[in-house]
């Protein structure tokens, strides 16, 4: 490929991404669905871009994703409706992967004949949401902020829960040895790790922002802060993508952290400061989207198929039983059907097979297929709803 040809492409996927998003604020069909097609007919279908040359890249592609978007999402939110809505958001984000991931394991244990162990692995590896793929979502829904809250909330914490099961269960099969407390202890603490260092960072960078609002490239620093705090987060057995998230919640809520922690000073973050980031997420979801389409590799096994519809539907009713077991929680429909899979299932999946793990190539293949899957059948159910009961809802309160 030629500088000139990147130049296109590039252009082009932005161009894309743009009327994607256009589209999606006037029919509510999410861009990440046109993005992931039009990755697919970049990668397989065309052979333009190889899926194969691109995977070794998903880790790198991930990271930054994950972390920039999670950050511009903590930016956008109300620290006090969070406090307000973090039980449901447990309660749904826990309940939702604990019915998920056990679904998924009877599939594979009966339909793809594996062990308990490789089927645990896959069920905790698909368990959850994508907290990158729902925050772009939840950010464009005529919805209550509470709503966008606990969306954001419980898929950042499934995204964790995946991270450290699978990890935890490759360990044992590389190992032979499995303790269950260990898992819960390093659950805890890489949590624990990651908000003390997110909150940590994000009021003393608010302290330098106060002297530092009216430089020269001040958003660009404070982004490359965001990534030393997600490296250093990683490096201590935390969740980088948690802390990036704390640090934007920090920022985004500067005058209640300023009351809170009894600071002096103009600690504002300006509309500017906000737009800028917005645009940085819009650059990275865009391509975010497309890349996971780029990775797609369709299997050849009818099986395997079979098998990923089959987890879609019972991953809609694990959100069911979610959001049923919450309770009283607002826009219950948009919460049931907001369960779309993204890139993170897919480093995991890669990651499988750069350790030459046993069924990894299926993996890989399965992961796509549910990410898909779960995409496109979010974007027909929230396009269903938001047309027919919440333009009924508007209706009936304009009469």
């Amino acid at each position: 490929m030629t500088p000139t040809d990147f130049m296109l492409l590039v252009g082009g996927v932005i161009l894309v991404g743009y009327l994607a998003d256009y589209l999606f604020r006037k029919t509510y069909i999410p861009d990440s669905v046109i993005l992931i097609i039009l990755g697919m007919l970049l990668g397989h279908f065309s052979g333009i871009l190889p899926p194969s040359t691109f995977l070794e890249f998903a880790g790198f592609m991930a990271s930054i994703s994950v972390a920039i978007i999670l950050y511009d999402t903590g930016l956008n939110l109300d620290l006090i409706t969070i406090l307000r809505e973090s039980g449901p958001a447990f309660v749904i984000g826990t309940v939702s992967y604990a019915a998920s991931a056990f679904f998924i394991f009877l599939i594979a244990l009966f339909m793809l004949h594996w062990d308990w162990l490789h089927a645990l692995i896959l069920g905790t590896m698909l368990g959850g949401t994508s907290a990158a793929v729902v925050a772009t979502i939840a950010a464009r829904l005529p919805v209550s902020e509470k709503t966008r809250v606990i969306l954001n909330v419980e898929s950042t914490l499934t995204n964790a829960y995946a991270l450290l099961f699978v990890l935890t269960l490759i360990g044992f099969a590389q190992t032979g040895v499995l303790n269950p407390l260990d898992a819960l202890r390093a659950l805890v603490s890489a949590l624990s790790v990651s908000i003390v260092l997110g909150l940590f960072v994000g009021v003393l960078w608010l302290k330098v922002f106060a002297h530092l609002r009216n430089s020269e490239y001040v958003q660009m620093l404070t982004l490359g802060i965001m990534f030393l705090l997600y490296a250093f987060t990683e490096y201590v057995k935390g969740i980088g993508a948690i802390a990036a998230f704390v640090f934007g919640l920090v920022l985004g809520n500067a005058r209640t952290i300023k009351e809170m922690f009894f600071l002096d000073g103009d600690y504002r973050i300006s509309t500017l400061f906000k737009r800028f980031n917005d645009e940085i997420s819009f650059f990275i979801r865009v391509f975010f989207f497309t890349f996971l389409g780029i990775i797609f590799v369709p299997p050849m096994n009818q099986v395997l198929y079979l098998s990923a519809l089959l987890i879609t539907v019972l991953a809609l009713i694990a959100r069911y039983l979610a959001v049923y077991a919450a309770r009283n929680v607002p826009d219950p429909e948009i919460l049931v059907i907001s369960f779309p899979r993204g890139l993170s299932e897919a480093v995991v999946a890669s990651l499988l097979v750069s350790l030459h793990f046993t069924y990894a190539k299926i993996y890989l293949q399965m992961a796509s297929l549910v990410i898909l899957l779960t995409n496109i059948a979010t974007a027909v159910l929230i396009a269903y709803v938001v047309k027919t009961l919440y333009s009924n809802k508007k209706t009936s309160t304009q009469r």
